[in-house]
């Protein structure tokens, strides 16, 4: 038996109010778009939208009262890094189902018309919105879920391991899936055991979008193997149509293992890639062999990036409208620039240059904002942070093989003999001063995670436990060396790019370490090779971004930073039971394993439960052992908006001010 949702209901009551009055098809769209409708390059509007559009309900009435806007302008954001924006990312990406405010609890349908939960949990039944249309104006059929499910997601080569939150109770341990067609508008995810946190992956934990469900077949069936006879009418014709794909991307023989799906993820664009130009103007990375890039459901559509700037223009077949028949976005464009260093963002900010900035806008210069406030037209809104950006991972992994041995270089083997002892990872933890990193680091906007993590500046006990490890200065440099003998020193790797506070947490924290004796030093790096180092297990010690516990259900506790050689066993499936027992991957042990089973379960029950009974556990277990140093809690952060930017929410977490990007309007008309 099957039981309607509360949030449907809801939903659906609030689509029979707001689309009364249009319901004979009284649309408007933005005066950008009348000449190609008037000369017939496009539809009218009421063929563009599906038959019952969708409202924007990205967040919630207590924090977003919206208001009618209006159409034109262009939103102008800026970036720290190449090919990537974190608020166009946000601002773009669409989901099944919408959480509102993030972490209300409150699922509506989105790009789905209507969801239905069987009563123990286990069947999902969505029904598809009929006339949605991708931005090319292809109707969104059933057979795209099937392409994005049978073909990619069940596709071995693809997905050669089917991600946990897609299997039973959104363990690692579970079976897939089962996906149902019904009929041409219905189809049905059923799992084999109660999974009542799933709703919260199709619509906001991991930030994962549609294109994990929802992919357009009819662009990109023609660059996949399956579909070799029916898309070309044969596989040497297909092998044929693909050859200069893959030569672009240089593979000298398209039938090699692999290629086929080297190609296929580049023509791919997932919502991660929204702000990257290879990926979202595939006309551009395979220029003269395809006439057109792939279709979304995004509400703008990138058309060029050209030195440093990024322009996106209105999707036309974008499928929501406001309360009045009005098809959204208002905004007719927007754009980002990428600079290279955070001195220039800043500038740019409170020079009036930006319009609306969360990423990289940071809680560290709120006084720069304010004074300059009044000449840039802006406004800083002060917000709680949707991540826990003063954590502090202890790699348990660096230094060792993927056998489990350890490396022969010095420095593995000094911090292999002292990082598996909890005393050294006591003993970091107490000689921070959380107090002091409040006010120096975050201006009093934070406070000490004292409910599980002790850092109170205990400078004698972390040395009574270095000492009672045998870690003394035996040759009198002012340094301590293992229990062994060996010198030690290490690494606490940083973004050379990062924040003002993240810098000032990092060197106070460098400071407390030096003072009970260890050899800590910075090492700036940029941000790409920051990442490729954290792959290959060559950084003991980062301040990082985790999910933890605000977006408990993200279940990001950053594993690739504190074990990267056991997320990388994690993530090939070593909880499926499947995994060989070989050298390939390192196996963690038991109560790590425990660990990630407890992570993944925080989705399998309600809210409730996960919140009041296994989030607490989690953070029980973890400041016990300490592989994350959390000694922040409540961490502030700011969003900078143009004042004449109307429908600016005035609630909720940080991110969300960019979750509603498409209901922006400018209250004063632009030239």
């Amino acid at each position: 038996m099957k039981r309607l949702s509360v949030v449907l209901v809801l939903a659906m009551l609030m689509s029979m109010m707001s689309f009364g009055a249009f319901a004979e098809g009284e649309y408007s769209q933005s005066p950008m778009l009348d000449a190609a409708v008037e000369a017939g390059e496009l539809p009218p509007v009421e063929e563009r939208l599906p038959e019952n559009p969708a409202a924007p309900t990205d967040m919630t009435e207590e924090d977003l009262e919206l208001e009618i806007g209006q159409y034109g302008g262009t939103l102008r954001m800026i970036s720290a890094s190449v090919n990537w924006s974190d608020d166009v990312f946000i601002g773009m990406d669409e989901n099944l189902l919408t959480a509102r405010s993030i972490n209300s609890g409150i699922y509506e349908p989105n790009i789905v018309e209507s969801y239905e939960i069987s009563d123990d949990n286990k069947v999902f039944t969505f029904k598809l919105r009929k006339g949605l249309k991708w931005s090319d104006g292809t109707e969104v059929t059933m057979d795209d879920f099937k392409f994005a499910i049978e073909n990619v997601v069940f596709n071995e080569e693809l997905t050669p391991v089917v991600a946990a939150w897609m299997r039973d109770a959104g363990s690692s341990a579970g079976e897939p899936f089962t996906f149902t067609v019904i009929d041409d508008e219905t189809f049905s995810l059923s799992f084999n055991e109660s999974y009542g946190g799933f709703l919260v992956h199709i619509s906001i934990s991991g930030w994962k979008g549609y294109t994990d469900l929802l992919l357009p077949s009819h662009y990109l069936k023609p660059f996949h193997k399956d579909f070799a006879e029916e898309c070309h009418g044969s596989l040497d014709a297909y092998y044929e149509f693909l050859a200069p794909f893959a030569a672009a991307m240089g593979y000298d023989d398209v039938t090699a293992d692999g290629v086929w799906m080297q190609v296929f993820n580049q023509v791919l664009c997932t919502n991660w890639e929204a702000s990257d130009p290879t990926d979202m103007l595939t006309t551009v990375t395979f220029a003269g062999l395809v006439d057109a890039d792939m279709p979304h459901l995004y509400p703008w559509k990138m058309v060029s990036a050209d030195n440093g700037y990024y322009y996106y223009e209105r999707n036309p077949y974008y499928f929501k409208v406001d309360a009045e028949g009005n098809q959204l976005p208002y905004l007719d464009y927007i754009q980002y620039k990428s600079v290279e260093d955070k001195e220039t963002l800043q500038m740019a900010i409170i020079t009036g240059e930006v319009d609306f900035q969360r990423a990289n806008a940071t809680i560290d210069n709120i006084s720069l904002y304010m004074e300059n406030a009044e000449a840039a037209n802006i406004t800083a809104i002060i917000a709680g942070q949707h991540n826990h950006p003063a954590d502090i991972a202890i790699n348990m992994n660096y230094g060792l093989n993927t056998d489990g041995t350890v490396k022969d270089d010095e420095a593995s083997q000094a911090w292999q003999e002292v990082v598996n002892d909890v005393r050294f990872r006591k003993a970091l933890t107490i000689s921070i001063d959380a107090a002091e990193l409040v006010d120096s680091a975050y201006k009093g906007f934070a406070e000490p995670y004292s409910d599980y993590y002790t850092c109170e500046h205990d400078i004698d006990g972390a040395n009574d436990l270095l000492d009672e490890m045998g870690m003394i200065d035996t040759d009198g440099d002012g340094w301590r060396e293992t229990p062994s003998g060996k010198q030690f020193q290490f690494e606490w790797w940083m973004n050379a790019g990062a924040s003002g506070d993240v810098v000032a947490l990092t060197e106070l924290c460098v400071e407390y370490w030096n003072e009970i004796g260890l050899h800590c030093i910075i090492s700036p790096v940029e941000a790409s090779y920051l990442e490729t180092s954290r792959a290959a297990n060559e950084i003991p010690v980062q301040t990082i971004n985790a999910h933890t516990v605000t977006l408990w259900f993200y279940q990001d506790w950053a594993y690739a930073c504190w074990a990267p050689l056991w997320n990388a066993w994690l993530n090939a499936g070593g909880l499926t039971g499947t995994l060989a027992t070989d050298a390939t991957y390192l196996e963690p042990p038991q109560d790590v394993q425990d660990f990630f089973l407890g992570v993944q379960s925080l989705t399998a029950d309600t809210a409730d439960k996960a919140m009041n009974e296994t989030l607490p556990a989690l953070m029980d277990y973890m400041s016990e052992n300490m592989f994350l140093i959390m000694p922040l809690d409540g961490i502030q952060k700011c969003v900078v908006v143009n004042n004449d930017l109307g429908n600016v929410p005035t609630g909720g977490l940080c991110i969300a001010r960019a979750f509603a990007l498409e209901t922006l309007y400018y209250t004063v008309p632009q030239e």
